[in-house]
């Protein structure tokens, strides 16, 4: 199965076997729209020919019992051998693997046929409760008993369920579970050997629903597998009422230079959250991290829940598979095995999600709306918008593509469009719920938004990650950005208006799909708030930022860090130096000669600068850096907390205003911030050699 790389390749060969690439390339000029460029190349033969999509892998949407079964085995035999997080492992694939009823289905429309989901839930469940994790493996319990598990083994589920809730300290609920168990195993064909022993387990479970505080087994297991994070994100202290997702110390300013933009509407220290915003779309990897992350929420699936459909993606909870399949996932589920085979970039595959999750009637709609909004196509928006709009007025610079990109993009257009038309029924229904017939004036439509989209998406996705930690060195694991591991991209409306800077002074985290901007450094009333679009300077020479920024976003930065050609963070002085107030040049001793000024105290000169007392900053700044010591090790460790936070922000404050830039302890302190941010979002908690999984008996069904 060919990639989209492959069928492009082997069309621009055939072009130029047939001596057309000029004739081609001709009709993809500045003169041209976009919706001009797709419809000649949807036109030409030689596209039907050589861009046809592929099928892509069956098995995607396929599901087997027989797989299901091979898959539980698996777990069986791992959790056998106390190897907990390959046998959690395992059991979700058999889950995944299972046929199933609808997930809106009710416990009637279950069958026999649906056995082995059910069976898959019950040892999880299992699992679930050896590790401590009693509200997981009830639900699963409730889940195998409404897929159809067999009526002879129910008291064993009803004996687990009383065992979860007896360890949540709910005897009068578990009593009346044991009681429904014993009732259950009078009516059951077993024999009176097994029938004993399984009513004394339960005259056993019976006899503490009374105890208090007799619990027992309600230490959890294995945290590391199940921890995903915060439960959410941080909070925007005072919002704005036009925008709930951003702080009112933030607005939304306008120059025909730097385009829609935020500025700051007060003075703002380091570490504020000035955004916390939801995407208006977000998709996982499309590799492994499909079965291991939410398709919705993007949040890491340590007990997930599958698609009904695919035996490829998967959800955290019911509320997100419900949203899920009711949006996005819905639209592109039977598209999912060519995009797949396609190997899209991200801004494809956000591109084929968002318009699968709407109809061809409701984009027509939309589109007639934006088009004669009073706003217009250009003009600039300095409110927050979402959905459809937020995505329609995104930046593409369509003009300063050359002819061979917008070939590409409407090459790519091309594909998706034929994958969307040809596999999703969804898409053409009307409003009657008929399917339409599309016209090709509706094909072109289609295609330039496509086109619009990928363009716009490939300057606006953020790449969207999860933190790593547990796996560091010996000496606490050392945590950092780059640690990161990538697990989707997602596209948002009001963090699509920052700007670029190498030297940023705002940064952002995710949890899940949702990020959250924060600052790094004091932002003035009035100033920018910016991001780093790639590497920052502490990392990357200037050419090499310089060269990829145009590659990707068409500009050249010229930021204070490239203006000044800054060095690489080894090449940075190490301790920091007090500035002038003035010229912002290193002081010598407590006085600049210079500016013929001397800082030995709090005061203003007749020119209007601010003195201020060098030596008790000085003294504040050496007894800063020892309390920020303490709380960077407990941060770097995987240990953050607000007291911690606090000691960075203060040492980054006295540092921003009082130093001369760049110096390492600015730069390592700005680094300590984000990773406390960091920890403050989604995190993976890695295997180590102190991690151990404690003792277990066997899974049974």
């Amino acid at each position: 199965m060919a990639s989209f790389k492959e069928l492009y390749a082997k069309f621009r060969h055939e072009l130029q076997e047939s001596w057309q690439t000029a004739e081609v390339t001709a009709h993809f000029g500045p003169t041209s729209t976009l919706d001009d460029m797709f419809r000649y190349l949807w036109c030409l033969p030689e596209t039907f020919q050589r861009l046809a999509p592929p099928a892509g892998d069956p098995r995607i949407s396929r599901k087997g019992a027989a797989e299901a079964e091979r898959f539980r085995n698996e777990g069986n035999r791992f959790y056998r051998e106390q190897k907990f997080d390959k046998a959690l492992l395992a059991y979700n694939y058999s889950i995944l693997a299972a046929p199933q009823p609808p997930a809106a289905a009710s416990e009637a429309s279950a069958t026999p046929d649906h056995e082995c989901l059910a069976l898959g839930y019950a040892n999880r469940s299992a699992l679930l409760l050896q590790s401590g994790q009693f509200e997981a493996a009830l639900e699963d319990i409730e889940r195998a008993l409404a897929s159809g598990y067999p009526a002879s083994r129910a008291h064993r589920l009803l004996e687990r369920r009383a065992k979860c809730l007896l360890a949540m300290d709910k005897g009068q609920e578990a009593r009346k579970c044991l009681e429904e168990a014993v009732a259950l195993l009078a009516g059951l064909s077993l024999s009176e050997k097994e029938k004993a022993s399984t009513r004394g387990a339960l005259a056993k479970l019976l006899a503490k629903c009374d105890a208090k505080g007799q619990s027992g087994g309600a230490t959890r297991h294995d945290e590391r597998l199940f921890y995903t994070g915060a439960s959410a994100p941080p909070d925007v202290p005072t919002p704005r009422p036009d925008a709930a997702c951003m702080s009112a110390a933030v607005r939304v300013a306008y120059t025909p230079v730097r385009g829609r933009h935020l500025v700051a509407d007060r003075d703002i220290l380091p570490g504020e959250v000035l955004v916390v915003e939801a995407p208006v779309c977000a998709a996982v990897k499309p590799d492994g991290t499909f079965r291991t992350h939410c398709s919705h929420c993007l949040r890491r699936a340590p007990v997930p829940l599958p698609c009904p459909t695919c035996s490829l993606v998967v959800f955290c909870s019911e509320r997100c598979r419900a949203a899920g399949l009711s949006a996005s996932h819905g639209g592109e589920c039977a598209m999912l095995a060519p995009l797949v085979a396609l190997k899209l970039d991200p801004a494809p595959l956000l591109a084929a999600r968002i318009l699968a999750s709407t109809t061809l009637a409701q984009l027509r709609d939309t589109l007639r709306q934006l088009q004669t909004n009073s706003t217009g196509g250009n003009k600039p928006l300095l409110e927050i918008s979402g959905g459809y709009r937020a995505l329609y007025h995104l930046e593409g610079h369509a003009t300063a593509r050359s002819e061979a990109q917008l070939q590409e993009v409407a090459a790519m257009a091309y594909i998706l469009t034929r994958v969307l038309l040809e596999n999703s029924s969804l898409f053409l229904k009307n409003k009657e719920g008929s399917i339409t017939i599309p016209s090709l004036d509706d094909v072109v439509l289609i295609g330039g938004q496509f086109m619009r989209l990928i363009l716009g998406l490939e300057c606006n996705v953020h790449c969207m990650k999860e933190v790593e930690t547990g796996g560091g060195p010996a000496e606490g694991g050392v945590l950092g950005r780059s640690r990161g591991r990538e697990v989707g991209w997602a596209v948002f409306s009001a963090l699509s208006l920052i700007n670029h800077s190498c030297v940023p002074n705002a940064l952002t985290s995710c949890l899940g799909s949702t990020k959250y901007l924060y600052s790094v450094s004091v932002i003035p009333r009035g100033a920018e708030i910016t991001d780093s679009y790639g590497e920052r300077y502490v990392s990357h020479a200037r050419a090499k930022r310089r060269a990829e920024l145009q590659q990707h976003y068409f500009f050249c930065c010229n930021c204070a860090a490239c203006q000044g050609d800054w060095p690489l963070f080894e090449n940075i002085t190490i301790m920091p130096s007090l500035r002038c107030p003035s010229c912002f040049q290193k002081l010598s001793g407590f006085s600049c000669s210079l500016c013929d000024l001397v800082c030995t105290q709090d005061a203003v000169t007749q020119m209007g600068v601010r003195l201020y007392d060098a030596q008790k900053i000085q003294t504040d700044l050496t007894n800063l850096w020892t309390e920020y010591a303490q709380a960077s090790r407990e941060i770097r460790s995987g240990k953050s907390s607000q007291e911690c936070l606090s000691k960075v922000i203060d040492l980054l404050t006295l540092l921003d205003r009082y130093t001369v830039h760049p110096n390492q302890a600015y730069i390592t302190a700005q680094e300590t911030l984000m990773t406390c941010f960091d920890l403050m979002g989604s995190v993976y908690i890695q295997e180590t050699n102190q991690t151990k999984s404690s003792g277990g008996k066997s899974a049974k069904n």
